[in-house]
């Protein structure tokens, strides 16, 4: 079974050989500062020969950011006019390395490398033009730059999936939104319902158009959002942090048919195999049950020895045939 076979399949709940071996978020700078230390080929840098030279899946993602190259005052905004005067350094109209994409076409389709593409979404977008405080405080204080941010931003999300698709269908996508913190959501429902779930229903149903299934990333304790996100068709979440109390057995015992991505709490990876192969343990009741591809809930700290992570590799490959047999 190829990589993109065995990726679209399991967030389908269908049959698999094995499950898929990836890291949806790689590793922090100083964790590859440490592992070159430690043996890691020095040539080796970026996340994809990292993770081809480990043994995980060729898994390919493509950040689609709304800011501009020239871009470089966040928190700079305030008012409608701050907006448009930094308007023209945003929604650039090359907002991906098309060359760098085609790159990836001839083995996305000998099944080889699975592609995903991130869009920034409706609240994580603003909130890199006002800063965190004064976003919060838009949301009462200026309403309509709310919605008209939101609605540029949802026009340039349609053309950019437009244009990405003419390339190469993702297998899947991601909405980079970090809405929660350790103790829920920064917002309400009501504010969700009013500045971004009309966004979602309005692009969700063109991403699944192309088979894509959508997925929200954020971090933190995600419970209460995502029914939130079910009702405006969102299928899938990641991280799911345990930090953050964040339970997959809990989640997938309430939402049987929703996929997820992550889990695997990060923060036994330094403990050996002692204390990792119980927490593989933990979610493989999840890991049985389709629809989610275990991956660390949140990039690999440096506390991480190259030794021990290729410990926790040796356990992913075990416990991805496990739950497939």
């Amino acid at each position: 079974m190829t990589n993109c076979e065995r990726l679209r399949r399991t967030l389908n709940f269908q049959p698999v050989d094995r499950l898929p071996m990836v890291e949806w978020a790689t590793w922090w700078d100083k964790t590859i500062e440490r592992w070159h230390a430690e043996g890691l080929p020095g040539e080796i840098r970026d996340a994809a020969a990292i993770s081809l030279h480990l043994g995980l899946d060729d898994f390919r993602q493509c950040w689609v950011s709304p800011r501009g190259p020239d871009f470089k005052n966040q928190g700079a905004i305030s008012s409608l006019d701050d907006y448009q005067k930094v308007k023209n350094d945003l929604y650039p109209e090359d907002a991906f390395d098309r060359q760098f994409v085609r790159g990836w076409v001839e083995k996305q389709k000998t099944g080889e490398t699975a592609v995903w593409i991130t869009l920034e979404g409706f609240f994580w977008f603003p909130r890199t033009l006002f800063g965190i405080e004064k976003h919060l405080y838009a949301f009462y204080d200026a309403p309509d730059l709310m919605h008209r941010i939101n609605s540029d931003l949802l026009d340039f999300n349609l053309r950019v999936l437009d244009e990405f698709c003419s390339l190469c269908v993702p297998d899947f996508m991601t909405f980079g939104e970090d809405m929660s913190y350790n103790l829920g959501p920064m917002i309400s429902k009501k504010i969700f319902d009013e500045f971004m779930a009309p966004y979602y229903r309005r692009i969700v149903p063109k991403i699944k158009e192309y088979g894509i299934v959508p997925i929200i990333d954020s971090d933190g304790d995600i419970k209460k959002i995502i029914p939130w996100f079910l009702e405006v068709g969102v299928d899938g979440f990641l991280p799911l942090e345990r930090q953050a109390g964040v339970d997959l057995n809990e989640l997938r015992r309430e939402y049987p048919r929703v996929r997820f991505i992550g889990g695997y709490d990060k923060m036994v990876m330094s403990k050996g195999e002692k204390e990792m192969r119980p927490e593989f343990e933990r979610l493989l009741p999840a890991m049985k049950s389709g629809g989610y591809i275990p991956s660390v809930d949140h990039q690999t700290p440096p506390g991480v020895s190259l030794a021990n992570y290729r410990i926790y590799l040796k356990l992913l490959k075990e416990y991805c045939d496990k739950a497939c047999n």
